[in-house]
């Protein structure tokens, strides 16, 4: 028996709409885009140019009213997210909406009550949970692969020319400044490893010399039910790199998000036959990574848009199955829990 296709529109026509969700929203099936909403008409008339979607408009109060939709996804800045998404589900329809879920806690709190007082689905953008090596890195340690969990380190590196925006940009104005857009994601990955956050610590520095960025390197260091955690954003490095190295009592694993690489390193002896095996072992992982990466490459198929397919087709799955959403937006609140926290301490 054949589902309904659901309706949705989409909330901001920004960059992140243009690169990551349109791809996405035309890649799940059991879905049709019909309306696009952004507060500038211009703005909105190209992307539905672009996109072949019909109806547009400047104020979601109106797409709301004219427009039979079973969901809205909300692409704006983050600022907007708790205003946006409470509307939206206060007129019957589910919310997928972007990372940070919004700016505090207080609004996280209003989100998720108002989403479970009138049973509609609040789904967060955490769309790194979903590539492929973290779903194989998770499943992995569920399996007990390195042991028992010990610690979990990450860093997100960037340049600062692809990352720094003109002075007016609506980043520089959020909890923790530029920082806040991009350090959700490693902070929602060491809790999908490493459990409930208990304590925080966290060091900022400031290297660049644009004198609206408060602070450009971010160390976070974290207790959790399962280990510890070290987490480290940067916009002063050479060119983007993404990765995670999840320590356990029996092994390792070393996860290059931006390849799609794992690599697994296992606790033996130190006797000459079990660092021979370990070597060439390691030598095959790092052969078939350079093949996968090689292979995707020549398709065409981006890292992050993977992560950003499979998160949408669960999202749509959780609302015609009417099962919970592939993020929650409890997820999205313990993600806001925790920098919160952290901007508390770098002030």
């Amino acid at each position: 028996m054949n589902k309904a296709v659901l309706k949705g529109g989409i909330v901001g026509c920004g960059a992140i709409t243009q690169a990551a969700h349109m791809p996405a929203w035309r890649h799940t099936k059991g879905v049709s885009i019909v309306s696009v909403c952004d507060q500038k008409i211009d703005v909105a008339k190209e992307t539905a140019r672009r996109w072949g979607i019909s109806k547009v408009y400047d104020d979601l109060s109106k797409m709301l009213q004219s427009e039979k939709l079973d969901f809205v996804d909300i692409c704006t800045p983050p600022a907007t997210h708790a205003k946006l998404s409470i509307e939206a589900m206060e007129a019957g329809l589910h919310v997928l909406v972007e990372k940070p879920m919004c700016c505090s806690l207080s609004e996280a709190d209003e989100m998720v009550s108002v989403s479970k007082k009138l049973g509609v689905k609040l789904c967060v953008a955490h769309n790194f949970l979903f590539t492929p090596v973290i779903r194989a890195a998770r499943h992995l340690v569920a399996q007990g692969a390195i042991g028992d969990l010990i610690a979990v380190e990450g860093h997100d590196l960037l340049a600062g020319d692809k990352v720094f925006k003109g002075e007016q940009h609506w980043s520089y104005d959020l909890p923790g400044g530029i920082l806040g857009e991009h350090s959700p994601h490693l902070l929602y990955l060491g809790s999908a490893f490493l459990g409930k956050i208990k304590s925080v610590r966290a060091i900022v520095k400031k290297c660049s010399e644009f004198p609206y960025v408060k602070a450009d390197e971010l160390k976070v260091l974290v207790e959790a039910e399962k280990g510890l955690g070290v987490f480290t954003n940067s916009f002063n490095s050479s060119k983007f790199s993404f990765m995670l190295d999840i320590y356990g009592t029996e092994g390792k694993l070393c996860i290059d998000n931006v390849k799609q690489t794992i690599i697994h390193t296992y606790s033996r002896s130190n006797r000459t036959h079990a660092l021979v095996w370990d070597q060439l072992n390691l030598a095959f992982q790092m052969l078939t990574g350079a093949a996968y990466v090689s292979i995707q490459s020549l398709l065409g198929r981006k890292w992050y848009k993977i992560g950003q397919y499979a998160l949408f087709e669960a999202f749509v799955e959780s609302v015609q199955d009417n099962m919970a959403p592939p993020v929650s937006g409890d997820d999205g609140r313990e993600n806001i829990r925790v920098l919160q926290e952290v901007w508390k301490l770098i002030g």
